[in-house]
Parts: structure tokens; sequence; C-alpha cells
């Protein structure tokens, strides 16, 4: 019997369903490509903060991993928090064994909040040996700085290319500065896509005066889906951030914090 795209998700799970896995699971079956997963750490969070978390043991993620891979033939594998050094490695001795499958990789820093999810070392092993592994990673500028470490917006994306990505989506979707968010009409989100062949393009999508949680994992769990259904990359990031911008349009406040997209939005 025909089955849809397989895609894997290996991130933390959030309890208000706003971020993490399960913002990933309800992308994927919003957009018809059935959900796999790999849980890494399991947080106490709402919608206005991460409050604390507890990472899963780097073994038991290696397994979940490995069991499904060899039972499911997963279409692409979409990545977001780890949550420790020994979890970012035992993903990437994963990955290695499986180059054929596209990775889209959402180095998840920290929460909408300011919660912190990944320390230094983390940050290190994610540059050395996740960036050279994916097929796309989808930083927000906090998290391109950090990476990269450079403070000049415009080497970003470049410097994360040289340090082995070989395409590089930097999301601007971050919360604004004041005077920004004074400003009638709001500025556009601005996203740039660093490409492996040297070039670069800009989209520009509109931004609500609102703040939200679990936007940029359902912007990476979009592409991923893309890809799984066979897009190249350029065309999975155009239709993800088509995808994205209708279900922040029609988000909402579930909880006492931040909004969330509405990923059960009519595309």
């Amino acid at each position: 019997m025909h089955h849809p795209p397989i895609c894997m998700t290996i991130a933390g799970s959030d309890p208000g369903g706003g971020a993490g896995l399960q913002a990933d699971l309800t992308t994927f079956t919003r957009l018809g490509v059935h959900g796999a997963t790999a849980v890494t750490a399991i947080t106490v969070q709402d919608t206005r903060n991460v409050i604390d978390f507890d990472v899963l043991p780097a073994r038991r993620i290696a397994q979940q991993i490995e069991v499904t891979l060899a039972d499911l033939p997963v279409s692409a594998i979409k990545i977001g928090m780890l949550g420790s050094a020994e979890n970012v490695t035992a993903v990437a001795d994963i990955l290695a064994r499986h180059p054929h499958i596209p990775v889209v990789l959402d180095p998840v820093m920290v929460a909408g909040g300011g919660g912190a999810l990944a320390t230094e070392a983390v940050v290190d092993l994610t540059r050395e040996r996740l960036l050279p592994l994916a097929t796309v990673i989808t930083p927000n500028t906090p998290e391109a700085a950090r990476l990269s470490r450079h403070e000049d917006p415009a080497r970003w994306g470049e410097t994360l290319r040289a340090l082995g990505a070989r395409n590089v989506l930097i999301t601007g979707g971050h919360a604004l500065s004041e005077a920004e968010a004074r400003q009638n009409p709001q500025p556009p989100i601005v996203n740039e896509l660093y490409r492996e062949d040297g070039h670069m393009r800009r989209f520009e999508l509109p931004r609500l005066p609102f703040s939200f949680h679990g936007s940029g994992c359902t912007l990476a769990a979009a592409i991923a889906a893309f890809l799984a259904r066979g897009r190249d990359l350029e065309p999975a990031v155009i239709e993800a951030q088509g995808f994205m911008t209708d279900a922040i349009a029609s988000g909402y406040a579930p909880g006492k914090g931040q909004h969330v997209p509405n990923r059960l939005c009519p595309q």
C-alpha cells in the first residue's frame, strides 16, 4: 500500500505543544508527511519561557534514531534541540552513516522567552560536527551570530558556509528593538538564503505585532516536509515560507504568553 513520505524530527518535547517535536509533528501532518520522532529532552515550559529541562542520555537518543532508520524509509530529518555535547556527537555519528537523507538543522540555542537551551560546548560541537552534515541550517539572527562568532551580520551567511554548511537560511523573525516595534506598519521579516552555489537570495515576509513561540521549529519542519516530498532545496524553502506566512497570519495565543503559529491553517 502506498504511504506518505516519512520525516523524522530529533527534538525536545514541549508540554504545551507550541514548539519542539509537537510543533514539528503538527507541521508534518498538515503538509501530508508521516512524522517519526526521537525525543532528546523533556522540557518544562509554557508560552512564556522555558523553566527547566532534562536531557535524555545520548545512548537512548541514538537507539531511537537507529531503530527508526532501520525500520522506516525516512526521506528527511529535522533536528532541533539536542541539549548536550554528547547528544550532538551521537547524532552527528549517525547522520554521517546516512548521507543520502536530507537534513534540516534548526540550531536551537535560546527559547522564545529567553531561556538558554545550549551551552558553549553544544554550540562548538554543533559548529564542528553538525554544520557539515546538514543540507540546510536555519538559524535566527542571534543563533547565526553565535555560531559564526561574528558581530557583523554581513559576514554571518558566508562564514557559516565556510564552516561547512551547504546552505544557510538566516531568519529575521527575532524580537524587534523598541524603536522598530513602534513603527507602523511593522518592518518586514527578512530571511536570507545563502546557497551552496554561492548565490544569496533575500525573502521579505509580513511581520505581525506579536511575539511567536515555535515559529522557528515550524519553518524548519516545513522545509523538511517539502524536502521529504521531493522538492529541491530552494522550492522547499519558498513553499515552507508560504506555509509559515499563513500559519503566522492565523496564529493565536493559547496561553498567557506568546502567540503560536496556527499550523492547522488551510493552505
